[in-house]
């Protein structure tokens, strides 16, 4: 059995090897044997560099606990980046400093990431509540409670990742992921999220319109491809139809056939339609190494598809940007992370939180491919900007995309982003030109933009702060 183990991550490793290959004889990287062929990170976070040296890049990092497979040890070269100590070099790729971790005897645990909480028939590696007070006090841990010294307040609808409930001095808390307390009264649990997921698409599928799913519930069918025909019939919220025939150039006199006297306007479904490969979606570097994995997002029908090459693997719907759209354009994933916290940017006047988002896949600045538990209307826009996904979906798709992260990793930054899984974003409710334009550049947040929409916000509220005072003296006057 611990052979077996042994093999199936070393199988995993090897196809995570591919992505971040390193010359180390070019670079003069010297791997000596190791004093121990596993070892266990104990920090709360450890980083896995590209380099074993500072600086360098930290391309992944794994939680307290993780077993990773030694393949050498390396000496350090400056006495910053390890404090002088050696390096190891694990598998499946790069190197982590020796203080970080310690020698381990058992083998690195088999699976995905989060995969250890996704027991029974659990939809989400956590569980979520939302609070339902505005001005909800947090608390650092049973002492801010005591003290009565309050870590922040929060708005009304946030939601948190709560890991027990307990009692200090006979009040009930919650006590979220990262060790914070919240009134229990103050907060309502949403349970395991939409039970909504996509299909699995198993046989060739032709360039085209495919089928459909309605919109929402009721939709009337008719008899014929007018407003005034006889209704024979209804569909139930997101109910899948094939696509027959479609007749009329334009909504909202553009209908669609989906059986013999059956009609139902397109306007009141979610039409998947596969598309050829796009320019820039999939690289010819990328196809060389048989990385042929490409997603195509399409805001109009609010629809993705996640494709091998040519070949349509998954489809489902989504929830995308509304009042800030997301951008249209080809964008590499440029992170991967188990989940993470997201939250409003110091330059955005409306605060909002939505703690452990599992199953993120950043592809452009702040906007994210991610699992969303918190609303059930995937089809219909509705996020900040990025795509929203049904729990189902988001794991499946996280674990599909290159690379799979093993169970302990946390996060993945990828070193060349030429390597990396693109999601292509287009509109196909708009013009053939405006339905794709590259409107963002790729990677991370710009710092330069970041620091300019700060600036931007601290004039706006020194604006408004200035314009309020000068009001509380006239106020005073008038009365």
């Amino acid at each position: 059995m611990q052979l077996l183990v042994a093999w199936t991550v070393l199988r995993t490793f090897a196809a995570l090897g591919r992505l971040e290959p390193v010359d180390e004889a070019r670079e003069g990287i010297k791997v000596d044997a190791a004093p121990a062929a596993i070892v266990e990170t104990h920090w709360p976070e450890t980083g896995i560099r590209t380099r074993p040296w500072s600086p360098s890049k930290r391309i992944a990092t794994m939680s307290k606990g993780t077993r990773l497979l030694v393949r050498g040890v390396v000496a350090s070269r400056d006495s910053s980046g390890c404090k002088g100590k050696p390096w190891y070099a694990v598998y499946p790729f790069g190197y982590v400093c020796s203080e970080h971790v310690k020698p381990g005897r058992e083998q690195p645990t088999v699976g995905h990431a989060l995969g250890e909480r996704m027991r029974g028939d659990r939809r989400l590696p956590y569980d979520y509540a939302k609070v339902r007070e505005e001005g909800a006090l947090m608390y650092r841990g049973v002492d801010g409670v005591r003290t009565g010294v309050a870590a922040r307040s929060l708005s009304e609808g946030m939601n948190l990742a709560v890991a027990r409930t307990l009692e200090v001095d006979g009040a009930a808390y919650v006590e979220t992921v990262d060790g914070q307390l919240v009134s229990k009264s103050s907060v309502g649990w949403l349970g395991q999220g939409s039970a909504w997921h996509g299909v699995f698409l198993t046989d060739d599928a032709a360039i085209g319109p495919a089928f459909a799913w309605s919109s929402r519930d009721k939709v009337p069918v008719l008899a014929e491809p007018a407003v005034k025909a006889a209704q024979v019939g209804t569909l139930g919220l997101r109910e899948r139809v094939d696509l027959l025939e479609e007749t009329g150039e334009a909504d909202p006199d553009r209908w669609w056939k989906i059986g013999e006297g059956r009609y139902v306007q397109a306007k009141n479904l979610n039409e998947v339609v596969f598309t050829a490969i796009p320019e820039g979606a999939l690289r010819d570097n990328r196809l060389a190494s048989g990385d042929d994995q490409w997603i195509d997002v399409d805001l109009g029908e609010q629809v993705l598809v996640a494709y091998r090459g040519e070949r349509p693997v998954y489809v489902t719907l989504i929830s995308s940007g509304k009042g800030s759209p997301t951008p249209k354009g080809n964008y590499p994933i440029w992170a991967k992370v188990a989940s993470m916290t997201m939250a409003n940017q110091d330059y955005e006047d409306n605060p909002y939180m939505v703690e452990h988002v599992p199953w993120v896949m950043l592809f452009q600045g702040h906007n994210a491919l991610h699992g969303a538990y918190w609303h059930d209307q995937f089809g219909k826009r509705r996020s900040h900007g990025c795509v929203n996904l049904a729990p189902l979906d988001a794991r499946w798709l996280f674990e599909w995309v290159a690379p799979a992260l093993p169970a302990g990793w946390t996060g993945y930054l990828p070193a060349d982003l030429e390597r990396s899984v693109v999601v292509h974003v287009r509109d196909s409710s708009l013009p053939p030109d405006q339905a794709f334009v590259q409107e963002r550049p790729i990677g991370p947040p710009d710092p330069e933009e970041e620091k300019r929409r700060q600036e931007e916000a601290d004039e706006r509220r020194a604006e408004a702060a200035a314009t309020a005072a000068e009001a509380v003296p006239a106020a005073a006057a008038a009365g």
